[in-house]
C-alpha cells in the first residue's frame, strides 16, 4: 500500500499531458461550433428583415450565453450529469 502512495503522484504526471490535449481540442472544438452558431444566428435575424442595430446586441447576448466562464459561474456546466439518464 505505502509503494501505491508513492507513486501515484509519478501515474497522474504520466498522464496529465494526454488530459490536457484531449480536453484543448475539445475545447476548440467547442468555441468553433459556437462562433459558427453566432454567425448563422446573425445572419437569419438580418435575413429576416431585424434592423441592424438591434441585431447586434441579440447577437452578443447569444455569444455571451454559450461562453464556458459563464456556463460555469451559473453552475450549468455541473448540472449535465443531472440531465442525462443514467444507463
Amino acid at each position: 500500500m505505502s509503494d501505491r502512495g508513492t507513486r501515484l503522484p509519478v501515474v497522474l504526471l504520466e498522464f496529465l499531458p494526454s488530459l490536457a490535449a484531449r480536453f484543448g481540442w475539445g475545447f476548440l472544438r467547442y468555441q468553433a461550433r459556437r462562433k459558427r452558431g453566432v454567425r448563422a444566428f446573425r445572419r437569419e435575424l438580418l435575413r429576416s428583415g431585424m434592423p441592424k442595430d438591434r441585431v447586434e446586441p441579440l447577437a452578443q447576448a447569444y455569444h455571451e450565453i454559450g461562453s464556458v466562464r459563464s456556463l460555469l459561474r451559473t453552475g450549468l456546466g455541473s448540472n449535465l450529469s443531472r440531465r442525462f439518464p443514467k444507463g
